[in-house]
């Protein structure tokens, strides 16, 4: 922990005093004049607060120039230890700073005297150079046509260059930069504005208007106008493969492309994107119906599967299964789909007890047999035997119907009413029967 905090410590004083070499002769010259004036600013009125305001202006004058100040003041203010540049300077120039202290403190400026006259390593505004020559113009009356610096200005190991804004380019930074277009121009003056993001040069704003393009894009004609050409972006992913490593996917940008973390979507085997319509290759049972778009195949449109009795078939992604159809369920011996004993035993009419064998009841009662309520006897009746006949062709007709053909749907609807008004013919039928009188036999 301890070598931990010691060789961090080294590395900020390295990177302190790299920072300082860095600084132009110009640069100390400056901090040095800026440290002397801020003295000077903070020991205006040392020890000389709230006393006799006459003898203030008396001692003051004196203490203006004094030696004791100017030494607290070359000391305390002026250059920072780590300052090299700055110490070098006051070393080599302190009778110049002192002789500027008792003559010319309200006469010219600190900076001027010192870096620019006496020095020499700074040069006035606006200039640069060994002989602090004028910073480039042009045919503006500004500096680098007003829309640049000039590199080095004030100091003399400048190089005077132009260093231009953003969207301004050339010698004197009166031309229009890549992706900027020129809107208005004088002798003294430029204007510009920013391209559309495809341009790299262009004549307007607009994705129509470009002379070239950026990378990542391509001039194609334009659909709306022939006459016109655009810059279009190029889709990386579609048009160059395994620009991404296994476990990622080519996501296309404006321009670019990236690299992002994927699971492509269950259609696609390979994908350049999460989408179904991102798909370079389709799983089993699937079909790239049109380019990078898989679908699913239904398999049960073909109508030659899944033809066992009462079956239907039941469409899966990338597959199918077989199961039975409504009201019928598969026998787990035999496998086979069979009526559904919990549905048909509510759609088949209970059997109404006949009086025939109500009178067989009484005879076997006679002959000394015990007969509970109405049980049903162990064989089904004529009537019953139809009844469970009918039932059943309808579930034939209703699992016809399932499949959606018309014919088979309204002979269904018409099985139930026929099924209907003949049950309900029976009833009436016994409700007539019932209500005749009934000769008494002789004993």
């Amino acid at each position: 922990m301890v070598k931990s905090i010691i060789l961090i410590s080294l590395l900020l004083v390295f990177t302190i005093c790299d920072a300082e070499e860095t600084k132009s002769k110009c640069d100390g010259c400056r901090d040095l004049s800026r440290g002397i004036l801020d003295g000077l600013d903070k020991t205006k009125k040392k020890n000389f607060e709230g006393g006799d305001v006459a003898w203030e202006e008396k001692k003051l004058g004196k203490y203006k120039t004094s030696e004791t100040r100017l030494v607290e003041i070359l000391d305390t203010y002026a250059c920072s230890k780590s300052n090299h540049r700055c110490n070098t300077i006051l070393e080599e120039k302190e009778e110049k700073i002192e002789f500027w202290y008792k003559n010319l403190q309200d006469e010219k400026p600190l900076f001027d005297y010192l870096c620019v006259e006496e020095a020499q390593v700074c040069c006035p505004d606006d200039t640069f150079g060994a002989d602090c020559e004028d910073c480039p113009k042009g045919t503006s009356d500004k500096v680098c046509f007003g829309r640049g610096k000039c590199e080095g200005a004030g100091d003399r190991e400048g190089s005077g260059k132009c260093v231009c804004d953003d969207g301004y380019s050339g010698e004197f930074c009166s031309d229009c930069g890549d992706q900027h277009f020129e809107t208005f121009r004088n002798d003294t003056y430029t204007m510009c504005a920013l391209c559309h993001n495809s341009c790299k040069t262009c004549k307007g704003n607009k994705s129509t208007e470009c002379s070239t393009c950026m990378d990542g894009y391509r001039s194609e004609e334009n659909i709306d106008n022939e006459d016109e050409l655009k810059c279009v972006d190029i889709n990386e992913c579609v048009e160059q493969a395994n620009l991404c490593p296994v476990g990622t996917y080519c996501a296309n940008n404006e321009g670019s492309y990236s690299c992002e973390a994927w699971t492509c979507h269950p259609f696609c085997i390979k994908c350049y994107g999460p989408l179904h319509t991102n798909c370079f290759s389709c799983r089993p049972g699937l079909i790239m119906r049109h380019p990078f778009i898989c679908q699913d195949i239904d398999e049960c449109a073909s109508g030659a599967i899944c033809l066992g009795m009462y079956e239907v078939c039941v469409n899966t992604l990338g597959h199918y299964k077989c199961a039975c159809a409504r009201y019928f369920r598969r026998d787990p011996v035999s496998g086979q789909c069979q009526p559904d004993p919990n549905i048909y035993s509510r759609m088949v009419p209970p059997s109404a007890p006949s009086k025939a064998a109500d009178k067989g009841k009484a005879e076997k009662a006679d002959e000394g047999e015990i007969v509970v309520g109405n049980e049903v006897e162990d064989s089904l009746s004529d009537d019953d035997i139809k009844r469970l006949v009918v039932a059943v062709v309808i579930c034939i007709i209703g699992t016809a119907a399932a499949g959606g053909n018309l014919i088979w749907t309204a002979l269904f609807f018409c099985s139930i009413i026929g099924a209907g008004v003949w049950w309900a013919s029976d009833k009436t039928d016994e409700l007539a029967m019932s209500m005749i009188p009934q000769p008494h036999q002789e004993l």
